[in-house]
């Protein structure tokens, strides 16, 4: 069985990123989500491995170089959506909260003491959107946003009237919330629970007792189990998504094992196979040149199956059918062939395909159907072809034909549909036989 290339081209959606090729495989450990994933396929096997390549690629496939490690697109996905969750949780936080301060300040606050923390949250909170949009939600910005809270948290009595931060009402209770959730679904558990563990001791001595903080310990504590659920559930859904792509990849790959097994059947069954019958048949009484030519076309066909097999489609050149047809038409021997022939061109995989049909029609006229002639009529034109093969031999029944013949079932109507065209017998006995081949179907 031939083998193939199998390689993806990685086309970044940003255009400042160059375009890569990788080789896809079971080490991958990223994936890429700002890319175009274009697969060239090459035959058999390689071709059906390209579709789990395309779930994981290597490392190195673009992104920023600091984020945590991702496992598939689902953990990709919740990590964009973070970004725009930690912006509207920072900035949206930073007005609400600032104009809170504002109306809850009382005499006792001092306008420079007010006035300048928040000024510096407010400068922070722009700077904060504008590195997420820009650099995504690395996690230098997350912990650098977890140290401004924590350095407000920490002079939050010169801020806020002391009653509030006894009731747990004050404002900065909230807005310490806001950088836990930040941290707990931007860096990883460990991380996210050390930087909290943080801006909870800092809140604590900021209203005078660390056990004020217990109501920001207990929301850490949801925050972080809540996320690890979701992180575990989209790890799970990528795992049942590359199951199933694993599964689809083998079956890909039996179908092609199957199908280039079929068409090595044909190849025998139209060369070898066929000759040998009509040797054993008698065909050949004595030394014939007939017999000589015709093994020497058989072996040059099977020399080809070490090639590899072609593939149609739509970027295959075209080709003219009749000098193939009348070189199938002259290649059977004892029968005079009539050719209609009309220009018509098609992909060359395809072409070759149908004047193989052509060929093995002929040949069952000239071995079954009792009757020297034959008639190849096509009609067609650029991109498309209809062939028909019409004798007025003994005809037969298609639909007492055996299981066990092949030669229809396989290289006619088999081929046929392998390239996506059609292939159509009709005979009764003592009426003829047409068979009508054409592409597409």
């Amino acid at each position: 069985m031939a083998d193939g290339v199998n390689l993806h081209l990685i086309l970044p959606l940003n255009a400042e990123e160059e375009p890569r090729v990788v080789q896809p495989g079971p080490d991958a450990e990223r994936y890429c989500p700002r890319a175009v994933i274009l697969s060239h396929t090459g035959p058999v096997e390689p071709a059906a491995d390209s579709v789990g390549g395309q779930f994981q690629l290597p490392a190195g496939c673009g992104g920023p170089a600091r984020r945590p490690p991702l496992t598939g697109p689902s953990d990709e996905a919740l990590h964009r959506l973070a970004g725009w969750y930690a912006i509207a949780l920072r900035l949206g936080g930073t007005v609400l909260f600032t104009a809170v301060a504002v109306l809850a300040a009382t005499e006792q606050i001092s306008g420079w003491w007010l006035g300048a923390p928040l000024t510096a949250l407010c400068l922070w909170s722009a700077f904060f959107t504008w590195r997420v949009r820009r650099s995504e939600l690395t996690p230098a910005v997350v912990l650098a946003d977890a140290a401004v809270v924590s350095a407000l948290a920490l002079v939050q009595q010169h801020l806020t009237p002391a009653v509030l931060i006894r009731d747990n009402t004050t404002w900065m209770l909230p807005l310490a919330c806001t950088s836990v959730y930040i941290l707990q679904i931007a860096l990883r558990p460990w991380l996210g629970l050390l930087g909290a563990a943080i801006v909870v001791i800092a809140y604590g001595l900021g209203a005078g007792h660390l056990a004020d903080a217990w109501l920001l310990a207990v929301e850490t504590i949801v925050a972080a189990g809540l996320v690890a659920v979701i992180r575990g559930g989209a790890r799970q859904a990528d795992a049942i998504v590359a199951a199933g792509l694993e599964t689809e990849r083998r079956i890909r790959a039996e179908e092609a094992r199957r199908a280039d097994e079929r068409e090595q059947h044909r190849q025998l069954h139209d060369t070898v196979l066929s000759t040998l019958t009509m040797a054993a048949a008698g065909a050949f009484a004595e030394p014939s040149p007939a017999l000589t030519a015709q093994a020497a076309r058989d072996l040059r066909v099977l020399q080809g199956l070490a090639g590899e097999p072609a593939v149609p489609g739509g970027l295959a050149p075209l080709t003219d059918l009749k000098p193939k047809l009348e070189r199938a038409a002259a290649s059977v021997e004892d029968l005079a062939v009539r050719l209609e022939l009309v220009p018509a061109t098609l992909p060359s995989p395809v072409a070759d395909q149908l004047v193989a049909c052509v060929g093995e029609a002929l040949r069952n006229v000239g071995r079954h159907a009792g009757t020297g002639q034959a008639e190849v009529t096509v009609t067609g034109g650029a991109g498309w072809a209809v062939v028909k093969i019409t004798d007025r031999g003994r005809g037969f029944d298609p639909a007492a034909t055996p299981p066990s013949r092949r030669g229809i079932r396989e290289s006619i109507t088999g081929r046929m549909l392998a390239v996506g065209g059609r292939a159509v017998i009709a005979s009764r006995p003592g009426l003829g036989t047409i068979v009508t081949v054409s592409w597409p179907a």
